[in-house]
C-alpha cells in the first residue's frame, strides 16, 4: 500500500509535466482580440458597397462592415474600438507571382544592381572591394547585373572576371535571373570544361570562335550545378531560414497579404515544411516541436503564402490539391520562353540588330529566341496535369510563345476540359491583341509583368525590339475592356514587390525616363487595385475569401496615409503603408 502512494504521485507528476510541456508547444502568437475599426475610408472593392466607415472583426473574420454608428452600436465590453481618424483601410495586397525561395537565396548576396550603381566603373570597385573582404577560396557570390539599368555596362568574360577576382570562387546573376557569369575558379570547382555538354540548345555553357567557356551560362538549366554547390557551401539552413523570414516580413512591409510562388526553385520537400509553419493557421504539433528547440524559427503573423511548384520538380507535389486558406500547393509551372534581355524571349519577328544587343546582351543577329520545351510536349503535360486536378501557370514572355502556348491549351482541351482551372499566363510582354477572344474561350488569365514597361521600356523602345512592338507590350488595357481577371506583378527578386509602383505604371504607362508607351493600353486607378486584390484572388481560386473587405471574408487589409483614388496618379508609389492586418492579425508596426 505504501509502494503504490509515491508511484501514483510520480504518475500523476508525469501526467501534469506533459500537459504542460504539449501547452508549451502548442502555445502560438497571440491573435488579436474581437476589434471595431471606425472613423476610417474603407475602400471596400465590393461593387454593392464600395465605401464604409466601419468594421467588426472577431476570429480573423468581418462580422460586420458599414457606418461608424451602425458598427459602434454592436459593440459590447469585450470588443476593442479603434478610431482611425479618417485614415485608409483598403484590402491587403496579393502578391500574385513572385519567388520567395529565390528573394531569399539572394537576400545577403553583393548588390551589383542598378539600384544601386550607375555605372560600369561602380558596379566593378564595388565587387572588387567585396572580394578583398573574403578570404582566399571563400565563395563571392553577386546579383543585379544589368546592362539596361547600367548602360556602359558590357557583358564580362572569363579573362576579365579572374582579373577581377583572381582567388575566389565568383558567380554573377543578372537582374532579370536568366543569364549568369562565373569565373575559372567556380567553373573548376564546380567541374564544368570545354567538353561539359549543355543541357538544352536554350540553356548552355557560352564558348567563344575556339570553343572556350566565355563564363556566360544562359538559363536555368545549365546553372543548377552551380546551384547544387552554392546551396551546400554557402547557403545553410540556418541562414536560409533566417533570410526567409527577412523576406516575408519585407513582404508584408510593402503591404501583401497574400504572396503566391510562381514555380519554386528547391530540391527538396524541407523549404514546404517552413514556408507551411509560418503561413498556416494551425501549425502541426512536430514544426511546433521543431520550433520549441530552435530549428524552425518562432511563428509570427506572415502573409498567406500559395505555391506552383516547377514542372521539373513535380516530384513534390502532393498526391491531390488540397484546399486550405492559409498555404497550399495550388499546381504546376512551366517556363515556355526566356527573357527579354537575354535573347530567349521567342519572337516572331528577330531582335534588333543594334550593338546594345549584340555586346551588351549578348544576342545574336536575327536572333528570335526559341522554346524551351516542344509544343506537342507543352500539349501533353497539359493534359496530363489537367487529369490530375493541377492549375497551370507558364511563362511566356515573347508573342510567339504566348501563342503557342495558347495553342497548347486549346490542343489539350480537345481532349480534357482545361477551362475550369483558370490556368494562367505569366508576364505577357508581347501578349498579341489577336490571341485574347481564345483565351476568353479557354478562360485563361493573363498575369502582367509590368514594371518592363517602367524600367525597360526605353530600351526595349531604341535598341532591344524598336518602337512599333515596344508600343504594344503589356496589352492591360484590352484585358480591362474584356473584363478578362487579370492580374499585376513585380516578379521579385527580380523587382521588389511594391503594389503602388506596379498600378502607377499599368495607370500611367511611363517609362522611368517620362516617356509613354501603348497610351491606349492605360486602366484607372481602381482597376489597378482590383487588379492586385480581388482579381488576383479569382485567379487562385480564393475570390470568395479574399481581394475584397465584405461581411464573412477573411480580415486581411492594410491601412493607408492618403487615399489612393483621390490622390494625384504621380503620387500612387509615395502612398505610405501604416499598418497590415492578415486574419485580424496586426503583422507590421
Amino acid at each position: 500500500m505504501t509502494l503504490k502512494r509515491p508511484k501514483r504521485i510520480i504518475t500523476i507528476v508525469i501526467i501534469i509535466l506533459t500537459i504542460t510541456g504539449y501547452n508549451f508547444i502548442r502555445k502560438d502568437f497571440q491573435k488579436a482580440e474581437s476589434t471595431i475599426y471606425f472613423n476610417a475610408t474603407i475602400i471596400t472593392l465590393e461593387d454593392g458597397l464600395p465605401t464604409a466607415e466601419a468594421m467588426l472583426v472577431e476570429k480573423g473574420i468581418i462580422k460586420a462592415i458599414g457606418t461608424s454608428k451602425e458598427i459602434l452600436s454592436l459593440k459590447n465590453s469585450h470588443t476593442k474600438a479603434i478610431d482611425l481618424k479618417g485614415q485608409t483601410i483598403m484590402p491587403g495586397f496579393i502578391d500574385s507571382h513572385t519567388h520567395v525561395a529565390l528573394s531569399a537565396f539572394l537576400e545577403n548576396m553583393v548588390d551589383l544592381s542598378g539600384f544601386k550603381h550607375k555605372t560600369s566603373k561602380e558596379v566593378w570597385d564595388y565587387l572588387k572591394a567585396q572580394a578583398l573582404t573574403k578570404k582566399p577560396g571563400e565563395w563571392i557570390v553577386g546579383k543585379g547585373i544589368d546592362p539596361v539599368l547600367v548602360e556602359d555596362l558590357v557583358s564580362p568574360n572569363l579573362v576579365f572576371l579572374d582579373s577581377l577576382v583572381p582567388n575566389n570562387p565568383l558567380v554573377l546573376i543578372s537582374q532579370s535571373l536568366h543569364t549568369y557569369w562565373v569565373n575559372s575558379k567556380t567553373l573548376k570547382k564546380v567541374g564544368i570544361d570545354n567538353f561539359t555538354k549543355n543541357p538544352s540548345e536554350s540553356s548552355f555553357y557560352e564558348k567563344d570562335s575556339l570553343g572556350n567557356l566565355t563564363g556566360l551560362i544562359a538559363e536555368q538549366k545549365a546553372f543548377l550545378p552551380i546551384l547544387a554547390v552554392l546551396q551546400k557551401d554557402v547557403i545553410t539552413p540556418k541562414s536560409l531560414m533566417n533570410a526567409t523570414t527577412k523576406v516575408l516580413k519585407a513582404y508584408a512591409k510593402n503591404g501583401n497579404t497574400t504572396i503566391v510562388s510562381a514555380g519554386i526553385t528547391i530540391n527538396d520537400a524541407k523549404p514546404l515544411r517552413l514556408y507551411e509553419f509560418l503561413a498556416t493557421e494551425n501549425p502541426k504539433f512536430i514544426n511546433q516541436l521543431l520550433a520549441a528547440v530552435g530549428i524552425l524559427p518562432k511563428r509570427v503573423p506572415y502573409p498567406r503564402h500559395f505555391i506552383y511548384i516547377r514542372q521539373d520538380k513535380d516530384f513534390l507535389l502532393p498526391k491531390k490539391p488540397i484546399d486550405n486558406d492559409f498555404y497550399s500547393i495550388l499546381g504546376v509551372k512551366f517556363w515556355y520562353d526566356g527573357s527579354p534581355y537575354t535573347g530567349s524571349m521567342y519572337l516572331n519577328v528577330p531582335y534588333l540588330n543594334t550593338d546594345f544587343n549584340k555586346n551588351s546582351l549578348r544576342i545574336p543577329i536575327n536572333s528570335r529566341g526559341k522554346a524551351l520545351i516542344k509544343k506537342d510536349d507543352l500539349k501533353n503535360l497539359f493534359i496530363n496535369y489537367t487529369k490530375e486536378g493541377w492549375q497551370i501557370a507558364v511563362h511566356a514572355q515573347g508573342d510567339v510563345a504566348n501563342q503557342d502556348v495558347i495553342d497548347a491549351f486549346a490542343e489539350a482541351n480537345n481532349e480534357v476540359d482545361v477551362t475550369k482551372f483558370r490556368n494562367r499566363l505569366e508576364h505577357c510582354v508581347l501578349l498579341p491583341e489577336s490571341s485574347f477572344d481564345k483565351i476568353e474561350a479557354l478562360n485563361i488569365v493573363p498575369n502582367f509583368h509590368v514594371n518592363h514597361l517602367y524600367y525597360y521600356g526605353k530600351a526595349l523602345d531604341d535598341k532591344i525590339i524598336g518602337t512599333e512592338r515596344a508600343n504594344i507590350i503589356l496589352p492591360v488595357g484590352e484585358a480591362q475592356k474584356r473584363h478578362l481577371k487579370y492580374a499585376l506583378h513585380a516578379d521579385q527578386p527580380m523587382f521588389e514587390s511594391k503594389p503602388f509602383r506596379l498600378i502607377q505604371t499599368a495607370v500611367e504607362r511611363l517609362t522611368k525616363e517620362g516617356d509613354t508607351l501603348g497610351f491606349n493600353q492605360r486602366i484607372s486607378v481602381l482597376e489597378g487595385l482590383k487588379a492586385m486584390t480581388i482579381n488576383a484572388a479569382w485567379q487562385i481560386h480564393k475570390e470568395d475569401k479574399l481581394g475584397t473587405l465584405k461581411k464573412g471574408k477573411y480580415a486581411d487589409f492594410v491601412v493607408l496615409d492618403k487615399n489612393p483614388l483621390k490622390i494625384p496618379t504621380h503620387d500612387l508609389e509615395n502612398i505610405k503603408i501604416l499598418k497590415v492586418f492578415i486574419n485580424g492579425n496586426e503583422i507590421l508596426n
